[in-house]
Formats: structure tokens, C-alpha cells, sequence
């Protein structure tokens, strides 16, 4: 994570953060609802751009590593807005760029996906937040994450220390939302 300020350029990890923030919305909806709805259709039009620039014109795929295909914004009419009308490359190259994208959003899809489901708990707490006062500022969110991950980490320390003691225990549950609204208190009373 950089601070806004310096994101005036984008890493290709900056994009592929950006490309899982848009699938958010669809993934969390798979986890809470188990289905999906044409609520994150302009989200994922995002993401599929994101992907396609990363592919076509930042040079970012395994096949054409440091290469542009195309011209950047230039068609027929006046201006970067126009489309583009002329395909500079073969189909073949579509195809890749086609399946290339199919497949880094279903990785990424995958990926968000398996962390709200870890995380759901703290999907949950928030959701229940943002009913209670609509909104939550930066530093609340940043917050509430700090909290969850400090609670996980003193979960995993105690369970680590329980089974060198007795081999038998596995390992501890998620913290709940209870938990992480407690931990969130106690980040707050020590600060």
C-alpha cells in the first residue's frame, strides 16, 4: 500500500489491487447471498479495462512482456476518446488478449472471493457499522481492519502455544464480530 499522493504512477501490483477492490462487490455478494446480481456490472467493466490496459497497452502479460499492441486511443475521429476502429494486431493476438483477461479476472475472482469468505465475520461487522451510521471515515475502516489482524495474530500466537502444550488441539475459530468490535475498543483505549 502507497499513500494516494504518490500513486501517480501504478504498479502492476497497484492494478491487479485495484482490479480486486471492483470485484469486491460481486464476490461479497456470491458470499452473503450466494448468488449474484447486475449491481457490480460498472465494477467489473472497470476491472476488465484495468485487465485489458495492464495486457494491451502497459506492456504487463507474460506473451507480450514490454510491448504496446495498438495505437493508445487513436481512431478515426479527433481525439483520445475516439475508438478504436482498427485492430493492429491478428486474431490470434485477440484471442490470447481475450483469454488472458478471462483468466487473470477469474484468478483474481477466486482470490477475492476466498478472502471475504475467510474475512466474513469482518464483512459482516462492517456491514452492520454502515447501518448503524451510514458512513465510515478512512481511519475507521483502517481501524477495524488493524483490529481484526491483531486479534488473528494473538489467536494464532495462543493456539501455536495451546498445541505445543498439548499436541491434541488444532487450532483456535475465526474471531467473531463480537471479538473484533472488543479488539477494536481495546486499539482505541491504548492509543
Amino acid at each position: 500500500y502507497r499513500e494516494e499522493e504518490e500513486k501517480t504512477l501504478q504498479t502492476e501490483r497497484d492494478l491487479i489491487n485495484e482490479v480486486d477492490v471492483l470485484l469486491g462487490g460481486r464476490a461479497a455478494e456470491q458470499v452473503v447471498f450466494n448468488e449474484i446480481s447486475t449491481g457490480a456490472a460498472n465494477d467489473i467493466q472497470r476491472a476488465t479495462d484495468t485487465i485489458r490496459k495492464m495486457i494491451t497497452a502497459y506492456g504487463m502479460s507474460g506473451r507480450f512482456k514490454n510491448v504496446t499492441l495498438g495505437k493508445s486511443g487513436q481512431g478515426y475521429g479527433f481525439g483520445p476518446a475516439e475508438p478504436q476502429l482498427v485492430r493492429e494486431y491478428s486474431e490470434e493476438t485477440q484471442k490470447y488478449i481475450d483469454e488472458e483477461i478471462a483468466r487473470i479476472m477469474a484468478e483474481r475472482f477466486k482470490h477475492v472471493l476466498s478472502l471475504l469468505k475467510e474475512k466474513k465475520h469482518v464483512m459482516e461487522y462492517i456491514a452492520n457499522r454502515l447501518l448503524e451510521k451510514e458512513t465510515i471515515e478512512q481511519h475507521e475502516f483502517k481501524e477495524i481492519i488493524q483490529a481484526e489482524a491483531d486479534l488473528a495474530a494473538k489467536s494464532v500466537k495462543a493456539a501455536t502455544e495451546k498445541s505445543a502444550k498439548d499436541p491434541s488441539v488444532k487450532s483456535e475459530k475465526k474471531p467473531s464480530a463480537k471479538n473484533v468490535k472488543t479488539a477494536k475498543t481495546r486499539s482505541k483505549t491504548e492509543v
